[in-house]
């Protein structure tokens, strides 16, 4: 059976021996190709991939020392401002310890410098009269101030009587409260306003507005009007009045300055300046929070007279032939003059309103 087994394979193979062969040769042609195709094209590549990652290496070598060349630069640069900033320091040293060292030095008098004119008595005052020439003349009729100060009655009327007017002046808003039947009276340290007001048939008081409020007693008053006076008083003196005000005023009173609007630069170059007995101008936010420092509640800052349209800057228009970046151009410059007129032509006064509650 055995021998039999065997017999069949090797007849077997004879037969099949052929077909094996075939099958073989054509295996090694198959790989020989593949391996022609690889040493066609793998190689090359390889070769090509070995010198691109040689020129990278050089590349980054490269760009690692010009890296390094330009820090080494950099650093040079900096360590010589540092230099140079500390030489100015030092040398910025010695000018503030010499200019210390001049500070601390007792003053020494100068050699034929005559000493400061001595003003008589009495000679630096203008005569009686002679503001009431000035406000008539710079300040407006006594009609145009009425007009003024009359959207300010109705702030008075709700506490009632009495208030006074501080620095009455001409008397524009005592005759205001007379017209409405509100009771005022008024106080001014000018003897030319007192006599003009009292001609009028006012209740005007001649002397310092400060002594004459402390003197009343505490709730006395409906209302405070102090219209174009702090302007002409040193801080400590207004900040004196808001509070002597506040005492004085009853539950519901107003009390209320105007003056200059700083705010408004060209102020400065007309009514501030203008008048010589004007001291220190008060921004509106300082006066807003000297009378909530003093306890009135409600404070309010209503800007006032303002300059005419015509003052200011006026706004361009576009022409027809104008191109688009010319038209945005010229808005932008009118929105600059808008800017410039409320700056430069806003309200020339302020009043700071608040309120006893």
């Amino acid at each position: 059976m055995g021998d039999a087994i065997v017999g069949a394979k090797r007849a077997l193979w004879k037969a099949l021996s052929p077909y094996t062969k075939l099958a073989l040769q054509r295996q090694g042609e198959f790989n020989a190709a593949i391996l022609h195709l690889l040493n066609a094209f793998v190689l090359p590549a390889r070769d090509k991939i070995e010198d691109g990652f040689t020129r990278l290496g050089r590349k980054q070598e490269e760009l690692a020392l010009e890296v390094h060349e330009r820090l080494a630069l950099e650093h040079g640069e900096r360590r010589r401002d540092q230099q140079e900033l500390a030489r100015r320091l030092d040398l910025l040293a010695g000018e503030l310890a010499h200019v210390r060292a001049l500070a601390e030095r007792p003053p020494t008098p100068l050699a034929g410098l005559p000493p400061a004119p001595t003003v008589p008595a009495g000679a630096g005052a203008l005569p009686p009269a002679a503001y009431v020439r000035f406000e008539d003349r710079h300040r407006g009729s006594p009609a145009e101030i009425r007009e003024r100060q009359r959207g300010y009655l109705p702030l008075f009327l709700g506490a009632g009587g009495p208030v006074l007017d501080v620095g009455c002046g001409r008397g524009e808003f005592l005759e205001l409260c007379r017209e409405t039947g509100l009771a005022a009276r008024g106080i001014d340290s000018d003897p030319g306003m007192v006599a003009r007001c009292r001609e009028a048939g006012l209740d005007v008081t001649e002397g310092d507005a400060l002594p004459h409020l402390e003197s009343l007693p505490d709730g006395a008053l409906g209302g405070v009007f102090c219209a174009q006076v702090i302007e002409h008083v040193p801080p400590e003196a207004f900040i004196a009045l808001v509070r002597l005000s506040h005492a004085k005023l009853r539950a519901g009173g107003a009390l209320l300055c105007e003056t200059p609007n700083p705010a408004c630069l060209t102020v400065f170059s007309g009514a501030f300046y203008l008048d010589l007995t004007h001291q220190k101008p008060i921004h509106p936010e300082a006066a807003r929070f000297v009378f909530e420092a003093a306890g009135l509640r409600d404070v309010e800052i209503r800007f006032v007279n303002p300059y005419p349209p015509e003052a200011g800057l006026q706004r361009l228009e576009p022409l027809w032939y104008m191109r688009r970046y010319e038209e945005a151009f010229l808005e932008a410059l009118n929105d600059n003059f808008a800017r410039l007129n409320a700056l430069l032509w806003g309200a020339q006064d302020y009043a700071a309103i608040g309120w006893k509650r």
